[in-house]
């Protein structure tokens, strides 16, 4: 016998998320149809599924250029709330801020290889248009670095999204040339008094900061956003699922990871289906997905429909 009532509770459910879809992409919120599709990627799934994809549609986060843009400048002027003394007579918290303004560089974090489509490099650039930050002072890490040693300043590092902490960590410990045939990094400048080293990510883990914390002493990280378990899907404490679908809701996406041919490597890949470093989440950019991100969202391979590409 067809339970009815539980069929027409999950087309309530699809109707309530499609319309909140398509209402994200009249607004611009979300991008067109022909760049996120939601009703391509819900077809992918089985029918024992699809309750679960529905949930996951719903907490799936994209975030626009402009919301980026305004958290990363919430990021930077909250830094005004937890200023160090720049100068013995810096004066004022006003004063203070403005001499922060004029003074501070902007650099950017890299990979544990640096290479040049890090998104470091094109995330600095927004440091000119939204914090209307001068370009000559918007520099490499190893330009950054040798005006430090010339003069002490504030330097503040910029990033759209940290998930293990890993890249932040090798920026920080890297060694660059310096003066004399000499190398510096990061973590030795932070032990001079006057420079004093910030990380403002729009977006961080829990882990992400845990870590950095840990390896990067001296680095006062700020994120815009934390992400706690709460947004892994996976998690037990996972704000994604009601409460009747949480007990099954890993096995249903760990089976259709499984039927889309993504990889289980226990999170060390980073497409593996739970995300890299198992970190579960369901959210991307307007330029790019996380390696954090589950593959299901961006899967192409097996016939899979992704909703997005990841570029």
């Amino acid at each position: 016998m067809i339970d009815n009532t539980a069929s027409d509770a999950v087309a309530g459910v699809r109707s309530r998320i499609l319309e909140k879809c398509d209402y994200f992409v009249n607004v611009q919120v979300w991008p067109l149809h022909d760049i996120l599709d939601a009703r391509g990627w819900l077809e992918n799934f089985r029918d024992e599924e699809v309750e679960y994809a529905f949930h996951l549609l719903d907490f799936f986060m994209y975030y626009s250029e402009r919301m980026i843009d305004a958290m990363l400048l919430s990021s930077f002027q909250n830094l005004s709330q937890i200023l160090k003394p720049i100068t013995a007579t810096s004066g004022g918290l006003g004063n203070q801020w403005r001499l922060f303004v004029d003074t501070v560089l902007i650099t950017y974090v890299t990979g544990e290889q640096p290479n040049v489509t890090d998104s470091g490099y094109t995330f600095a650039r927004k440091a000119r248009q939204v914090l209307e930050i001068p370009e000559d002072r918007i520099l490499p890490p190893q330009r950054a670095l040798a005006e430090l040693l010339r003069s002490p300043r504030p330097i503040v590092l910029v990033d759209d999204f940290v998930g293990s902490g890993s890249q932040c960590i090798s920026t920080w410990h890297r060694q660059y040339p310096a003066y004399g045939g000499a190398t510096r990094s990061f973590a030795d400048i932070a032990k001079v008094a006057q420079a004093n080293v910030y990380y403002c990510p729009v977006l961080c883990t829990s882990l992400g900061l845990r870590n950095i914390r840990r390896f990067c002493p001296g680095l006062i990280v700020r994120p815009a956003h934390l992400i706690d378990r709460r947004y892994n899907v996976l998690s037990s404490a996972s704000m994604a699922w009601p409460p009747r679908l949480r007990p099954l809701a890993r096995d249903v996406l760990k089976q259709a990871s499984k039927r889309a041919g993504i990889p289980d490597t226990g999170g060390k890949a980073v497409d593996d289906w739970q995300g890299f470093r198992r970190l579960g989440l369901a959210l991307a950019f307007h330029n790019s997905v996380p390696d954090a991100t589950l593959p299901l969202f961006y899967w192409e391979r097996n016939g899979w429909t992704p909703l997005l590409r990841k570029k």
